[in-house]
């Protein structure tokens, strides 16, 4: 019980709003200028903090740039329900181009370059969370004799999304002159075979 008089505590309150000021004006900052341009500095003049404070919670402009690029991009690709797998992955992969044309998923490509140890157990723990969020995707397909119950799911998942990290990480081609349809169909075919 807490002693009469002491202040009490608002979930949600001043502590939490400023939280999201900073990783808005952090992702905002990133989408505008990119990783290489990003400060701490432009980061607190936007979101109206003392840059000491987005030093004590974050630690570096990496810690920032990734929990902000994080952040923002769980809800960036919707999960998808049409009654068909491959229709569902096709709107997924179709979501993801488009994220990534725009300047917001060109910050978040850009996170690749961070290297160090904890930034890379941060981006493990990102894509975990979402391929799991996606999930139910299989699922569905598992009911409907789609996908095979004792495929992993994620392991199909990195496969298909790997072709267009290629591209635009290592042969520097456009993602829309990619084959999609026909790479689903390929990979589909071999699971379900």
């Amino acid at each position: 019980m807490a002693e009469e008089g002491a202040p009490k505590k608002r979930p949600g309150g001043r502590s939490a709003r400023i939280h999201q000021a900073v990783l808005k004006s952090a992702f905002d900052e990133l989408s505008k200028s990119g990783f290489r341009d990003f400060s701490i500095a432009d980061v607190a003049a936007r979101a109206g903090v003392h840059e000491t404070s987005i030093y004590r919670r974050w630690g570096s402009r990496e810690a920032l740039a990734l929990d902000a690029s994080l952040h923002f991009a769980d809800d960036a690709i919707a999960i998808p329900d049409t009654g068909v797998l491959k229709t569902d992955l096709m709107e997924i992969m179709q979501s993801a181009i488009r994220l990534l044309g725009t300047p917001r998923g060109q910050a978040m490509l850009a996170l690749v370059e961070l290297r160090d140890d904890n930034m890379q157990r941060l981006k493990r723990a990102y894509w975990r969370e979402r391929f799991s969020r996606l999930r139910p995707v299989f699922d569905r397909a598992i009911k409907r004799g789609e996908f095979p119950a004792d495929a992993d799911p994620i392991i199909f998942l990195e496969t298909l999304v790997a072709p267009l990290y290629f591209r635009l990480l290592v042969s520097m081609e456009a993602p829309s002159s990619w084959p999609l349809d026909e790479q689903v169909d390929r990979l589909l075919k071999a699971y379900v075979s």
